[in-house]
């Protein structure tokens, strides 16, 4: 019985510049620049480890078209150890890294192969002379490439086993740009054993029948890349594939919602924020975390948070107790979004401009275009002076009930309610 054992990676992005991280600490510098090598060294170390067949890498192994010099040593340095243990290297390149970037052309060793990005290519592994697996994949040639490629594979029917290499967006996501995009029917029409997988970095069995899989990135790259990266290492034969999901990642990104509800003071809010920097510690495992928090909850702290210079202070504070920890926890950032406790309902009914203010708001929450409208007519003006990628998205109802919680605080703490 024919059986293959093998890494499936992807996304390992050398060199991502982690844009829109507020790392004003060295160590948390040192170490994000660092990781993405890290985890490329974790990549060859579980392939050594489970001593596979074969490494596959579904794309953007750079992160940009124009790649470093350290990076394209890296990789061939990596590649080089996974030769002398034997180990084949199948790379499909990604948008990150087309095969119309720039290259040194630095001499990579015998045991890698880079996919054709003209057609979908057929490679087959052999061992002691006989076939017994091949590859099939296709590397993108631009950065922007959006013909649908996985209608052009096709299985043989002489493999025992086939595997497709693909850096793709399956079923149009729109969280990810769409590359190469394709539906699960394009992939299964292909009568492949298994798919690999590029382009979304959160790790996804997207099917059991045949497995088709993203390995997700292995390394965080941004504050969504949260929770563990890795790869997976996979088994397979005639009758399926098993895959194991292997940690790769030096540095985890995480999120936490902190409920301030119970906060009677700035204090208790700190306290919060200390326990959710300990939780999030040990979620890592022994990982240094690149940290985000929100604040939540109607709050008797509410009014002391919104002073001027009380939530940088905050942070601050939080932030520095947090990087004396080991391994350290940077806390990028603290969002405040609490409400002052008020008794709406009272409010409400009652006959003056705060009870106004309420039902006023209660309307244009009832017609969410109407909502929407008002608040674009507002920011627009603010936004239109940010470039076009660095426009946040905006939620109409929330920015309207904060404004709203606001502005009662203000003007019930005037009146001395």
């Amino acid at each position: 019985m024919a059986s293959v054992r093998f890494v499936h990676a992807a996304d390992i992005h050398l060199d991502a510049p982690f844009k829109g991280v507020d790392a004003a600490d060295s160590r948390v510098r040192d170490e994000l620049v660092a990781s993405t090598y890290r985890a490329l060294d974790a990549v060859v170390a579980a392939c050594l480890e489970y001593r596979a067949d074969f490494l596959v890498l579904a794309g953007d192994v750079y992160n940009h078209a124009e790649k470093s010099l350290r990076a394209q040593f890296a990789f061939r340095d990596a590649c080089q150890r996974l030769d002398e243990a034997g180990i084949r290297v199948f790379v499909a390149r990604g948008n990150h890294d087309p095969s119309s970037g720039w290259s040194a052309g630095l001499s990579m060793p015998a045991n890698v192969h880079v996919f054709s990005d003209r057609e979908v290519e057929r490679v087959v592994v052999e061992r002691e002379g006989e076939a017994v697996c091949a590859l099939y994949g296709r590397s993108f040639r631009t950065a922007g490439e959006t013909d649908n490629f996985a209608r052009s594979f096709a299985r043989s029917k002489k493999d025992r086993l086939a595997v497709g290499v693909l850096h793709t967006n399956v079923g149009g996501r729109t969280d990810f740009e769409p590359y190469a995009p394709c539906s699960l029917d394009d992939l299964r029409a292909a009568t492949m054993d298994y798919w690999a997988l590029g382009h979304i970095h959160r790790p996804e069995v997207l099917s059991e029948d045949p497995p088709i899989a993203y390995a997700g990135c292995v390394q965080g790259l941004d504050p969504s890349d949260t929770g563990v990266r890795g790869c997976r290492v996979v088994d397979l034969d005639e009758h399926g594939a098993t895959g194991v999901f292997v940690p790769t990642a030096t540095v985890m990104w995480e999120r936490s919602d902190v409920d301030a509800s119970s906060a009677e003071t700035v204090d208790d809010v700190r306290e919060a924020l200390v326990q959710a920097v300990e939780e999030a510690q040990r979620r890592a495992e022994g990982r240094p975390v690149i940290l985000r928090m929100l604040l939540a909850g109607r709050s008797a702290a509410h009014q002391e948070l919104v002073r001027a210079g009380v939530l940088r202070d905050l942070l601050a504070e939080v932030r520095g107790d947090a990087l004396e920890r080991e391994p350290w926890v940077w806390v990028d950032r603290v969002d405040d979004r609490t409400r002052p406790q008020i008794d709406l309902e009272s409010v409400r009914a009652q006959e003056d401009f705060a009870g106004d203010l309420v039902r006023l708001t209660d309307e244009l929450l009832a017609d969410p275009d109407r909502a929407a409208e008002l608040v674009d007519d507002v920011a627009r003006p603010l936004l239109s002076a940010l470039d076009a990628g660095d426009a946040p998205a905006l939620d109409a109802a929330s920015i309207l009930e904060r404004a709203r919680d606001h502005a009662l605080d203000r003007l019930l703490a005037e009146e001395g309610l």
